[in-house]
């Protein structure tokens, strides 16, 4: 009877191996199953050596990748949220199908579309098959797999539920991929308006108007305000272009380092809470990502000074991050999590008082998920109210911008008859 080496984890997360005398690849699961062992590799032994090779995982060793070009480098590389979270609806399944971990991480990456991807989770099964844990493995790919990520599956891997874990997580990241796509989605169109006019207005000053200013100079008539306003700023633009493009660029660049200061960005993203139409929207979506993402770390047992560590991120918004080191702060110095909370005054009332209630009552990451459905039903309303509300409005308006400046522009030909009529035009 053939022998199979395997590799497995316990309940505890510790690693096992040994051999086992068994007919099948099947019996093998089975046993391993009955010790509750999680399989992490199997590999045919003995008789069945000649078929090892069906059995071990494809792609053992992985070509070392070739180092990024600075081209490279400047271009964004991570991994999108939907693939990874593709990846552990696999895994769960394969996982809960008995496959062992090893193999299943390497059929993943064989299957996988997205070629960076792929190579990763061949690494990870690589890893994993030398006796890393999955966690581990993942971790050292923070392109792909984010803290929150990799402290799930640590949890998973304790608990041993690391199929159930990974199932649950697919689900958040599937539906905080869904809302970021809507979020992105309703501040696009008006960026994209504003880059339209901006474009516009650029054409209009410093093309159409002085071929205007050209007619209008053999003109021996005052011109009407609106008018002069107009040729004058077209002038001013067109005759100081170059200090006009140096005061643009030193204005950008001065503006992208003081972003890349904390203090710069933490005031940049508390102006963004207050933005008219656009500020509830921005601050409900982080406080949708900070409750989502600190419930289902608290549910799956993670530590909660760990997990505000891990979640401090996840909002996307520093002015909320410095908030999260405060409330993490004060927990550890003994406060509970709701007065630290309200003592920061970023987080709104509903939020703190459901906090209050699920530390009372024991069910703080119940209390926290359902807060964060609240406000992803409330973020999606107003996704839809603004999608409705921003596309008239921003029509009109740059509608009217053109409008105006071709009334200033058409004012004097409007006059022309009359200034025709009294022998006022110039030869």
């Amino acid at each position: 009877m053939p022998s199979y080496f395997y590799r497995a984890r316990d309940t505890l997360g510790r690693a096992h191996e040994g051999i086992e005398v068994a007919s099948s690849e099947d019996e093998v699961l089975r046993a391993l199953s009955q010790m509750q062992l999680t399989p992490v590799l199997i590999e045919a032994r003995g008789q069945a050596a000649g078929s090892a090779a069906k059995v071990r995982p494809a792609g053992a060793v992985a070509a070392p990748s070739a180092p990024r070009s600075w081209a490279q480098r400047l271009l964004p590389h991570g991994v999108q949220q939907g693939a990874v979270a593709l990846f552990a609806r696999q895994l769960s399944t394969m996982m809960s199908a008995g496959l062992p971990l090893v193999r299943a991480l390497h059929s993943i990456a064989r299957d996988q579309t997205d070629a960076r991807l792929g190579r990763m989770l061949g690494q990870v099964g690589n890893d994993v098959q030398k006796g890393d844990s999955l966690a581990t493995a993942l971790s050292r790919h923070p392109e792909a797999f984010g803290d929150v990520f990799v402290s799930l599956v640590q949890t998973g891997e304790v608990s041993g539920t690391l199929d159930e874990v990974l199932e649950h997580t697919a689900g958040y990241l599937e539906r905080a991929e869904l809302l970021r796509l809507k979020v992105q989605a309703a501040l696009r169109y008006p960026t994209f308006i504003l880059s339209f006019a901006g474009a516009v207005l650029a054409a209009m000053f410093f093309k159409i108007v002085p071929m205007f200013s050209e007619i209008y100079a053999r003109f021996r008539v005052q011109l009407p305000a609106p008018t002069r306003l107009l040729l004058g700023i077209s002038d001013a633009l067109t005759s100081n272009a170059l200090f006009v493009g140096l005061l643009i660029a030193a204005v950008v660049t001065m503006l992208t380092m003081w972003l890349r200061t904390e203090a710069g960005r933490v005031q940049f993203d508390t102006l963004k809470f207050q933005l008219p139409l656009f500020g509830p929207l921005i601050r409900m979506y982080a406080m949708t990502r900070y409750a989502r993402t600190l419930g289902i770390l608290l549910g799956s047992g993670t530590n909660i000074l760990y997990a505000l560590r891990v979640v401090r991120p996840i909002a996307g918004n520093q002015m909320v991050g410095r908030a999260i080191d405060s409330v993490r702060t004060q927990v550890e110095g003994g406060s509970s999590l709701s007065r630290a909370m309200a003592e920061t005054g970023a987080f709104p009332d509903m939020l703190v008082q459901m906090t209050a209630t699920g530390e009372e009552t024991g069910r703080l990451d119940e209390m926290l998920s359902r807060t964060a459905d609240f406000y992803e039903q409330r973020v999606n309303a107003k996704v839809e109210g603004l999608s409705s509300l921003v596309e008239p409005v921003a029509i009109v308006l740059l509608g009217l911008v053109i409008a105006l400046m071709l009334v200033a522009l058409y004012l004097p030909i409007f006059n022309l008859g009359h200034a025709m009529r009294s022998g006022m035009l110039g030869s």
